[in-house]
């Protein structure tokens, strides 16, 4: 009988140290973040992805408004001199005095629908220019018209006194001479305005030299276009 009890009594201790051991406590509190770890190295760069389908067109804008009006493409001669004066033999200029110049720049598109301006300088170095047709009022008995007629390839040169039947003279070897060509802006027949300006054949004609330099920015001297 006593060893009966010893036996429950040990199976009861067991019981109760294997209860113990199983049981868990109550969840502690959560502990501080820690600090942040270097940085790892950049991984390299991928391929290249293939190309995606053309997406489909957009819609066409609207037109902007139209830009203004640019000046003519206009050519200019330099400077020359005329020494070949000698009496016309053009039935329509009388007894005049008359020179050519080659101008290659004058076309028959030109001439048809275009306009070209002339002037004459006493000297190379005079520092202003005479609007051709000029009438020379110095000249006596008769005061003398200088002038020019444009013709395909070549600038004719003539002068010749007013009111007389006297022939023209033959002018100082210092004169020099230059002309200005305006290409027009409508095939077939002159514009009203000429060459993309808001000027007419007739406004350009009646502006001294200095202005028509000043609207299409000709320099003093030397050839070219503008």
């Amino acid at each position: 009988m006593r060893k009966f009890r010893l036996l429950s009594l040990l199976s009861l201790a067991i019981t109760f140290l294997a209860v113990s051991c199983t049981k868990e406590g109550p969840e502690g509190p959560a502990g501080a973040t820690g600090a942040q770890g270097p940085s790892g190295a950049t991984g390299g760069v991928g391929a290249t992805g293939a190309t995606g389908a053309t997406g489909a067109q957009g819609p066409v804008g609207p037109a902007g408004p139209q830009g203004p009006a640019g000046t003519a493409n206009v050519i200019y001669s330099a400077w020359f001199t005329l020494t070949g004066w000698h009496d016309s033999t053009l039935a329509d200029q009388g007894l005049s005095k008359i020179d050519y110049k080659d101008a290659p720049g004058v076309t028959a598109a030109v001439v048809n629908n275009g306009v070209v301006l002339s002037y004459v300088a006493p000297s190379a170095t005079s520092g202003y220019a005479y609007a051709l047709p000029w009438t020379v009022t110095a000249v006596t008995p008769n005061n003398l018209v200088v002038s020019y007629i444009p013709t395909v390839g070549r600038m004719i040169y003539l002068n010749k006194p007013l009111n007389s039947t006297a022939t023209g003279i033959v002018p100082s070897a210092t004169y020099v001479y230059r002309y200005v060509i305006i290409p027009g802006g409508v095939a077939g027949g002159r514009s009203a305005f000429v060459g993309n300006t808001n000027y007419t054949v007739e406004q350009l004609k009646a502006m001294t030299y200095d202005q028509v330099a000043e609207l299409f920015k000709i320099p003093a001297n030397g050839q070219g276009w503008k």
